[in-house]
């Protein structure tokens, strides 16, 4: 095939434009592109040279990636006219429809650099092949042919790949000396810590019927990992508005009464239980995402951003049924999402807690009892999660002296330890989960008394 005939080289650059703009739109996300792309992996030699220049400057001090700032330097090296200047910069800002597609932006420019890399690959092979000596050492060149084949895929491999020696040595002598280090949050509920719950790239499903408690249950670990452990927490909710989980947590946390708080009937306590209460929450790391469709790159970039500025510790969904992705079926769409929620917890190494609804299964036991069966829409639920918690309350359904505000957390899988049930008691005037014991029980009778005083 004669060189007039090849195809042209693989590109876009759209793309690569819309990732210039991202940049410059948010100088914050340039630590998320220079993560997966290079500068050789733009095709047009005015988008690499932006990028090399957005490198420097990023380089000197993070977040300097700004329109005016790199326009500045543009300007400094005499480069207006090769490299368009601001008006070009804001051409590229244009071309962006939202900064929440930058990840599948940057996944494109780096698979076309790809395959261009192969393209020439293959065209160093033919041309050894053509220009070699006929009796020359075959072998040799299928030596040169997979250097060059495997120095493209090197990208791709990464550092997933690790001896078990590697391991061996960076593991045993922790254990050995009883000093390995103890990944798994805590939650201040004394059995679930026990089940070693809520360690990083965890995928941890809270599921049950409405009704049940999740949401009161999901606050009140991020207010008992954020307050009483310092720990920074992310959580999406998908249905109910930010202002509401507020004033649960108030209510929580500051054991006033959730009806008397939101119907503006304090007692005279009151208030300065919710003055401590506003004052120990407002000084967490606790950021909360109402958007009610937020896409899976979206949930993606702002955990990983919250993350890069060591801001993110635990990312809580509520609930997962909610969310949307492109798929076939419902079913195959549960478990992308699903999916994706592992990946995100593995890739950031931070445990994932998403709230998860059951059918009505279990409705029709005689004992109320939920089972993995039950989760809805999909299995795959099941199958990515590490650990299955589901709660149920028996006193909803059938009230008696028995069981009144009592909870039972089963834990229907774990990974990491053992499965088996977990009481708790639910005072409903809080909306808050106590461990169940008679240290547990009572409420605390000051402000003065820390968030997470069982006694």
């Amino acid at each position: 095939m004669s060189a007039s005939a090849l195809p042209s080289p693989p590109f876009d650059l759209q793309v690569e434009k819309c990732i210039l703009g991202s940049v410059l739109r948010d100088p914050n996300c340039m630590a998320d592109v220079t993560a997966m792309v290079l500068a050789e992996d733009f095709y047009s030699p005015r988008h690499r040279d932006l990028f090399k220049i957005m490198i420097e400057l990023e380089a000197q001090q993070q977040g300097r990636c700004d329109p005016l700032t790199v326009g500045h330097e543009v300007q400094r090296r005499n480069k207006e006219e090769e490299l368009g200047g601001t008006d070009y910069m804001g051409e590229c800002m244009m071309a962006v429809p939202s900064n929440a597609f930058l990840e599948n932006h940057l996944k494109i420019v780096r698979d076309l650099s790809i395959r261009r890399a192969l393209l020439k690959a293959s065209e160093s092979i033919q041309g050894s092949v053509f220009d070699g000596d006929a009796d020359g050492d075959v072998e040799e060149l299928v030596g040169q042919a997979e250097k060059a084949v495997f120095g493209v895929g090197e990208r791709l491999v990464g550092k997933e790949m690790i001896s078990v020696a590697e391991l061996i040595d960076s593991n045993l002598d922790g254990l050995l000396s009883g000093e390995a280090k103890e990944e798994s949050l805590k939650t201040g509920y004394y059995d679930l810590d026990e089940k070693s719950a809520f360690r990083p790239g965890d995928l941890v499903v809270l599921a049950a019927r409405p009704g049940m408690g999740k949401t009161a249950f999901a606050l009140n670990l991020l207010e008992r990992v954020a307050v009483q452990d310092n720990k920074a927490v992310l959580m999406f909710s998908l249905e109910m508005p930010r202002d509401q989980l507020v004033v649960r947590l108030l209510s929580s946390l500051a054991r006033v009464s959730h009806d008397s708080l939101r119907r503006h009937r304090l007692q005279a306590n009151d208030r300065s239980r919710l003055t401590t209460a506003g004052s120990a929450l407002r000084d967490t790391v606790i950021h909360v995402d109402d958007s009610s469709q937020p896409s899976l790159s979206q949930i993606r970039a702002k955990a990983r951003r919250l993350k890069r500025e060591g801001k993110l510790d635990l990312l809580i969904i509520d609930y997962l049924q909610l969310l949307q992705a492109k798929a076939e079926s419902r079913q195959n769409e549960v478990s992308l999402i699903s999916r994706t929620l592992k990946s995100i917890a593995r890739d950031l190494e931070v445990p994932v807690l998403a709230l998860a609804q059951l059918n009505r299964k279990a409705e029709d036991r005689s004992d109320h009892k939920p089972m993995l069966s039950d989760l809805r829409e999909s299995g795959s639920i099941e199958q990515d999660a590490d650990m299955v918690m589901m709660l149920m309350r028996e006193d909803y359904y059938n009230e008696t002296e028995e069981n009144r505000d009592k909870a039972m957390l089963s834990i229907a899988k774990n990974r990491h330890g053992s499965t088996g049930e977990i009481s708790l008691r639910f005072n409903k005037r809080f909306m808050r989960f106590e461990n169940d014991d008679v240290h547990a029980q009572a409420i605390a009778p000051t402000a003065s008394v820390t968030a997470f005083d069982d006694a």
